[in-house]
Formats: C-alpha cells, sequence, structure tokens
C-alpha cells in the first residue's frame, strides 16, 4: 500500500499540505497517510501520526512514496529510493529569498541556504500558484523541475466558505455584529532584536491612536511566527490571535487586512476584501534590509500609510479604499491569484496521484 508523508511548519496540521491531506481522504482513502507532529499525535483519526525529528520519522523520511511538505526539510539528508518529494512551498514571495537574498543580517543565513541547496535537489515537484511565482522561486531556488501551476490549495477554503467559518471564528473571538474586523498580520525585521538576542517586533503602529479614532472596530494581532514577543494588548480594541492554528479563518473572519511586505497580501487578495499597507520604514526596509521582487508602490494592491493617523483615515473609509484602489486589486489579483478558484488541491491531486 502506497504511504504519503506530510510535513508543515515543523510539526502542525496546516496550510498547503492539510488541504492536499483532506483532498486525498476524499479521493485516495486506500493511501497511508503519515503526519509530521511534535508530540507524534495524530492530527485526526483517518490519518496517522509520527514525532518529528525522532527514528520513525526518518524512517518515514526513506519509506514513502510521497512526500508533502510546505518548507524545507531541515534534516532530509538522504532522499528514499521510491520517494516523490512534493513542494509546496508557503506563499508568494515580494522580498528576496533563497539565493536572491544578498548580505542577508539574520544570524545563520548562510548555513540556512546550504540547507535550502540540499532540500531542494530533492524536489520532483513545485506547486506554484501563479507564472509570476513559478519565475521567482525557479530563480531564487535555482530548480528547474516540474512546476504545478494550481494556485493554492491551502486558499481553496477562501472561496467555498458559505459563511459558516467566518461566524463561526467571530464568535470564538467575541467579536459582536456590525463590529469591524481589522487584521493585523505585519513581516517580522531581520534587525530588531531585545536585549536578550530574540527578535521584536517594532513599533510601528500607535494602537492608542487607532482605537481612539475607529469605534466599533477591533484589531486582530497576527505577528510573525518568527517574533517571540509582542506588545501588551488593549483591552476590548486588540485581540492576539497568533496561535489561531489556522491563518485562514482568521481571513475569513476579517473585513480588512493590514499588512506590509507579507505573503499573507497574496492570500488575502482572495477574498476580494481591502487590503491597506502599512509600511513607515518602507525605505529602509528595502534597501538595508531585503531587496523586493516588485517596485512596491506599483505592485501594492491597496493604499499605502506611512502614519498611524493615515492608517486610521484609510480604516474609517474602507469603501473608500476600495474604489481607489479597484485598478490595482484587479491587476493584482489577475497577476498572483489567477488559479484560485477553490479547487487548486484538486488540480495538485490529479497532477501528482493520478
Amino acid at each position: 500500500m502506497s504511504s504519503v508523508l506530510f510535513e508543515a511548519w515543523r510539526g502542525r496540521y496546516a496550510d498547503s499540505p492539510r488541504a492536499i491531506s483532506e483532498a486525498l481522504l476524499r479521493t485516495h482513502p486506500d493511501l497511508t497517510q503519515w503526519w509530521t507532529t511534535t508530540d507524534g499525535r495524530a492530527p485526526r483519526p483517518d490519518v496517522r501520526g509520527v514525532r518529528r525529528h525522532r527514528a520513525g520519522y526518518f524512517a518515514r523520511l526513506l519509506a514513502s512514496d510521497f512526500l508533502v511538505t510546505n518548507d524545507i526539510v531541515s534534516r532530509h539528508v538522504v532522499k528514499g529510493p521510491r520517494v516523490t518529494y512534493v513542494q509546496c512551498w508557503h506563499g508568494t514571495p515580494l522580498k528576496a529569498v533563497g539565493h536572491d537574498e544578498v548580505d542577508s543580517k539574520y544570524p545563520g543565513a548562510a548555513a540556512h541556504l546550504r540547507r535550502v541547496d540540499r532540500d531542494v535537489a530533492k524536489w520532483d515537484v513545485l506547486v506554484s500558484p501563479s507564472a509570476e511565482c513559478t519565475r521567482i522561486l525557479r530563480g531564487a531556488f535555482r530548480y528547474d523541475g516540474t512546476v504545478v501551476e494550481s494556485g493554492y490549495p491551502r486558499n481553496d477554503v477562501l472561496s467555498q466558505d458559505d459563511g459558516s467559518i467566518r461566524r463561526r471564528v467571530r464568535a470564538e473571538l467575541g467579536i459582536q455584529d456590525g463590529t469591524t474586523a481589522v487584521l493585523y498580520a505585519p513581516t517580522w525585521r531581520d534587525d530588531t532584536r531585545d536585549t536578550a538576542g530574540r527578535l521584536v517586533q517594532p513599533d510601528l503602529v500607535d494602537l492608542d491612536v487607532l482605537r481612539h479614532r475607529l469605534p466599533g472596530t477591533v484589531l486582530l494581532s497576527r505577528l510573525h511566527p518568527n517574533v517571540p514577543t509582542s506588545a501588551a494588548p488593549l483591552p476590548g480594541f486588540t485581540i492576539d490571535v497568533r496561535s489561531h492554528p489556522d491563518v485562514a479563518e482568521l481571513y475569513l473572519a476579517a473585513d480588512v487586512l493590514v499588512s506590509d511586505y507579507s505573503s499573507a497580501i497574496y492570500d488575502f487578495a482572495v477574498t476580494g476584501k481591502p487590503i491597506v499597507l502599512h509600511a513607515p520604514d518602507l525605505e529602509h526596509y528595502r534597501r538595508d534590509l531585503r531587496p523586493m521582487y516588485f517596485e512596491y508602490e506599483q505592485w501594492a494592491p491597496g493604499p499605502i500609510t506611512t502614519t498611524s493617523e493615515d492608517l486610521a483615515d484609510a480604516l474609517a473609509d474602507l469603501a473608500g479604499v476600495v474604489r481607489s484602489s479597484a485598478d490595482r486589486y484587479r491587476w493584482f489579483t489577475e497577476t498572483f491569484c489567477p488559479h484560485e478558484d477553490g479547487h487548486a488541491g484538486d488540480r495538485v491531486v490529479r497532477a501528482v496521484f493520478g
């Protein structure tokens, strides 16, 4: 009996591997599914669990027929003889990745790139959401193998939800009817650390300004997982949602996204809801930290703000944001989200598993 080993975010049941796994449970129930987890427990009763970086895990890496992941497998030294390695990656990049990163500031960058090269050499299939993403990832990873331009399976739910997920998540978070939910999801900065050397989120937004200017609004704070510390919440205004297991559910629950240079922008655009780009450190970021693949001002699918006051103005007039950004938003989705119709997972299953 054929088997598949899934791994997402170092042991979570999430992202495109999860969507592909659930599609396979419907169409190929004869496949044995193994899921990499932090404790070895299966994430659902119809799959099996294996603990990451233990003996059984390395045995599955060697013996499985398929390996499906959304990031490099850091200790994948030897590829099994019959493994088909399906790399889903984890988003369309705006900022440079792989070999396109130059003079990276974060510790261990050179060692990380060596691990990337070792992993890419094992890829058999790369899943891509668009021709633009294919172009970027081929160049950044020096990959010339098979690409399936299917859309991102993790985004299928954004087109399939009938409103039930949105209602459930808003109820779980205590968001009242008529309240505007702002999802704040900035990326991390390589050069912002505390005295212990840990990454921290710089103060890019004055939450007091937003709270006073935006009655009837809550801010869902979703800091990047690379940032272990966060600012103190403002009761009644901010809700820390970083531990929520599925960011797609937060996209559905929110009414607007505020981000800066994160790949979340590409995914959220599938919902058709407004996006505001808050980038007070834009010049510093693209000059000193990470070069970008696109001219930010032309690429942005919504207004760009640099002060908390300007951000509050934009969020207070979402109808105006939609009107002023309509053409750019349309170009953005046609360029980066052309296949996001709710069936990307099915296309990957057909292309890879037959």
